[in-house]
């Protein structure tokens, strides 16, 4: 009796395991988005723990709309490399995030003119929690 349940176990296992694979796999972007559509898509993506997809998302904003071409998507193209840092810590690459929030301040810090302020804010506050929390660890693994 038993040995009817292993072959229905191992249909199961596959079943779970390509599901886990084809939500894996990212969506393709598609060609022409409005900037907003850009951000709408990549906050869904962010909404749904699908934060790869979501930086895709922001990435492919900044390739179609880069600031010195339309300085008119300015603004968004600093929340994008918020967004992309903050994304970046959301899935443990804190090094990777740190370089990326660092980065975004340094516009800052070079008097970038009309820069919208909420990503430097953000950025500053995201950037001292890492750098505490990583404090914290090599402490205690110095202890």
């Amino acid at each position: 009796m038993k040995l009817h349940i292993l072959p229905k176990f191992f249909l199961i296992t596959i079943f779970v395991s390509l599901l886990a694979v084809c939500s894996s796999v990212p969506d393709e972007i598609p060609e022409g988005l409005t900037p907003l559509e850009y951000f709408q898509m990549a906050q869904e993506a962010t909404d749904e723990s699908r934060y790869a997809l979501a930086i895709t998302y922001y990435e492919k904003f900044q390739q179609q709309y880069p600031a010195e071409q339309y300085p008119e998507q300015r603004d968004r193209n600093v929340w994008a490399e918020y967004e992309i840092a903050l994304l970046h810590h959301k899935m443990g690459k804190d090094q990777v995030a740190l370089e990326r929030f660092e980065a975004l301040l340094a516009r800052y810090e070079a008097g970038e003119p009309d820069l919208p302020e909420g990503p430097r804010i953000l950025a500053e506050k995201v950037k001292t929690r890492i750098e505490e929390r990583l404090a914290a660890e090599r402490l205690q693994e110095e202890q």
